[in-house]
């Protein structure tokens, strides 16, 4: 049984890093760089309400998000602490938006799913 648990904890692992090489391709780098402007906007903000907003150097670049803004929203509390975090420290970050959420429709902005520090 110990052989089986074992096989599957290796599967398991490369499947993770399978997934990693695939995700880490070139479609997200320019989705990476310092945090250049933060924006809150709050529960009544009319044409985006509870996002905080990001802008980084060299702009977004995946698939027909904006360019030029992103937004985690603010159930995702974890990912906002590490922006801040980013932010404060001017530590460039890699983003990964998500092209089937949109916070504000109108111009394509899409939600950012993930986020991790650079190496750059």
């Amino acid at each position: 049984m110990h052989n089986a648990d074992n096989l599957s904890k290796y599967v398991y692992i490369y499947f993770l890093l399978i997934i990693t090489l695939f995700f880490s391709g070139s479609s997200f780098a320019a989705n990476e760089g310092k945090i250049t402007g933060m924006n809150f906007a709050g529960a009544t903000f009319g044409s985006h309400p509870d996002v905080v907003q990001l802008q980084i150097e060299g702009g977004f670049s995946f698939g027909q998000c904006n360019s030029k803004f992103a937004a985690i929203r603010k159930n995702d509390t974890h990912l906002i602490s590490m922006a801040l975090t980013a932010y404060a420290t001017g530590k460039p970050i890699i983003a990964w938006l998500n092209e089937s959420d949109y916070y504000f429709p109108q111009e394509n902005r899409c939600v950012i799913t993930l986020l991790s520090f650079s190496n750059q």
